[in-house]
């Protein structure tokens, strides 16, 4: 396997979805005034700052806040232009993947709750 395909940092954290839902209620018109563009472009940004908290090793508190950040920008972007319901997204995992060339991508992946 090439070397730069190699996982070198895995990280799981829990944020309440319902609460980013909330939370993210008063920048929804900023993301719809800016567009599909800017709002799809939040998510790598705070995604990236995710990744940097946990591979810092920075506190529980930061990894998560930078977490409820990402997935508020994931939400905001699903929402407003794919047409995710809050339903779908709460029973979704975010996936974050740091590419090697400095990109991150960015899946939803559906989990069955028990």
């Amino acid at each position: 396997m090439d070397d730069t395909m190699l996982t070198k940092l895995v990280s799981e954290t829990q944020v309440d979805a319902l609460r980013v839902i909330i939370m993210a209620e008063s920048r929804e018109e900023e993301a719809r005034k800016r567009g599909r563009t800017w709002t799809k472009g939040v998510v790598p940004f705070f995604a990236q700052k995710l990744i940097a908290a946990a591979k810092d090793n920075m506190s529980k508190d930061e990894v998560e806040m930078h977490a409820a950040n990402a997935a508020m920008a994931a939400w905001l972007c699903d929402s407003i232009y794919d047409g995710v319901t809050a339903e779908a997204f709460t029973r979704s995992d975010i996936v974050f993947t740091l590419l090697p060339n400095g990109a991150v991508k960015y899946d939803r992946v559906r989990v069955s709750k028990v």
